[in-house]
């Protein structure tokens, strides 16, 4: 029976206020219960972070551009401008004048080749129909077109030199003929003279020889002999001596009739050699002329592309340009836009062609402005460094697609905006993201 006491009194102690008035075990129980909660906690947080993914992204900054870049317009020779046709902020259309330059030099310089090549190529017409015999100038169609007065001037005074030059190569050619016609007239005569002198041989010769046969017969004297001896003598002298008379005319003849065949062939010869000379002065004069044309045409600065000036650099009547200095910019209009964004070059093994991004701009509120997809589509070869601050950086390029741009609404993107860039990475566990650097430090500092 005291057994059963002895058992009720300890049973009772357990659920009795006087035991739980020890102090250490009351501590005791609670660590432990503490111990146990941090455990399950530990082991919860475990779990999820283990199980739970998240999408990571590279962050970067970055504006908003055309995707050909902006245009800067510039002048290869510079000048002092003379007017100026736009402001900034003025839209403009490929081709149309933006700035014009002071082109009183080019100006005159091109007008005086172009005076010069116009006379030049009439001269060059002229030649050609002078050494190739021709009866009248044929004029290139584009000196015939031309509507300058000049133009007309220089065929006007080709034709009056064309026609003193034949001029005086026909008189040059009647005086030789005149001198052919006198030369056969004389041979005409001293023919008709041989004519006679030989007719009159003819009826020379039976009279002296029966006279020789009379003087035989001791019938006449030898003075009568002698005397007609002598006339036939003379009588054949005269015959060879029209005979070398005709022979030397008609070598003269010849000779003239040589001389204007090289007088013609002279005269062809001359204008080629002329012809060959303008060829060469007119190739110079080309040259020059385009030269001076293109100076002066430059002097009228045109816009490249269509788009909006921007960056006006000279504004001022008068003001001196440095050759290929920037004058403008020019945004171009209905490009495609892009995004290039500066990433950490401990990023960019993380990143590739095609990947996805988020951009939200920065310009617009970002309750009331959604923010847009895009991907990347250039990745810098090499890393390069701000120019202000010297740190380093990868460029990376993001193309906006049209469907995005119209979920903005009205509102317009302009380049040079900044934007905020997401390049989505891979989904990783949060135990790797709380894990991964404490074994990069860990690694780190055993190589160490």
């Amino acid at each position: 029976m005291s057994g059963e006491i002895a058992l009720d009194l300890s049973g009772s102690s357990l659920f009795e206020p006087t035991a739980s008035h020890d102090p250490q075990r009351a501590l005791d129980r609670s660590l432990r219960q503490a111990v146990i909660l941090i455990l399950v906690l530990v082991l919860i947080i475990a779990m999820m972070t283990s199980v739970i993914r998240v999408t990571g992204a590279v962050i970067g900054n970055g504006r908003l551009s055309v995707e050909s870049s902006v245009k800067r317009v510039a002048h290869p020779s510079g000048g002092v401008i003379a007017q100026l046709y736009v402001r900034e902020g003025d839209r403009v259309r490929k081709g149309q004048p933006v700035m014009r330059f002071d082109n009183r030099v080019s100006g005159d310089s091109a007008a005086t080749l172009g005076q010069s090549l116009e006379q030049l190529l009439a001269a060059q017409a002229r030649l050609t129909a002078e050494r190739d015999g021709a009866a009248a100038i044929h004029y290139p169609q584009a000196l015939v077109a031309s509507g300058e007065g000049s133009a007309r001037m220089a065929m006007a005074e080709a034709d009056r030199l064309f026609a003193a030059r034949r001029s005086l190569r026909a008189t040059e050619q009647d005086a030789i003929r005149e001198r052919i016609y006198q030369a056969q007239q004389d041979v005409a005569a001293t023919g008709a003279q041989l004519q006679g002198a030989e007719n009159q041989r003819t009826f020379l010769t039976p009279e002296l020889e029966a006279l020789r046969g009379l003087y035989a017969r001791q019938l006449v004297t030898v003075a009568r002999v002698n005397q007609l001896e002598r006339t036939a003598a003379e009588l054949n002298g005269s015959i060879a001596a029209l005979r070398a008379r005709i022979a030397e005319k008609r070598a003269r003849i010849a000779e003239l009739r040589q001389s204007a065949i090289e007088a013609e062939r002279n005269a062809r010869v001359q204008a080629g050699q002329e012809l060959a000379g303008v060829v060469t002065q007119l190739g110079d004069q080309r040259v020059r002329s385009i030269a001076a044309s293109d100076a002066s045409e430059r002097s009228l600065l045109r816009a490249p592309y269509d788009g909006v000036v921007d960056n006006l650099a000279y504004q001022t009547i008068g003001g001196v340009v440095p050759p290929a200095e920037t004058i403008m910019e020019i945004v171009p209009d209905f490009e495609p836009l892009i995004v290039n964004v500066a990433v950490n070059p401990t990023d960019i093994d993380q990143l590739h062609v095609g990947q996805e991004a988020r951009m939200r701009f920065s310009a617009f509120s970002a309750q009331t402005t959604p923010e847009l997809k895009g991907h990347v589509f250039y990745i810098g070869a090499d890393r390069k460094s701000d120019e202000r601050t010297g740190a380093p950086f990868y460029q990376i390029r993001l193309r906006v697609p049209e469907a995005e741009v119209r979920k903005l609404g009205g509102l317009t993107l302009k380049a040079g905006m900044p934007v905020e860039t997401y390049m989505q990475t891979q989904r990783r566990t949060l135990m790797s993201y709380l894990v991964k650097p404490l074994i990069d430090q860990f690694n780190r500092a055993f190589r160490q």
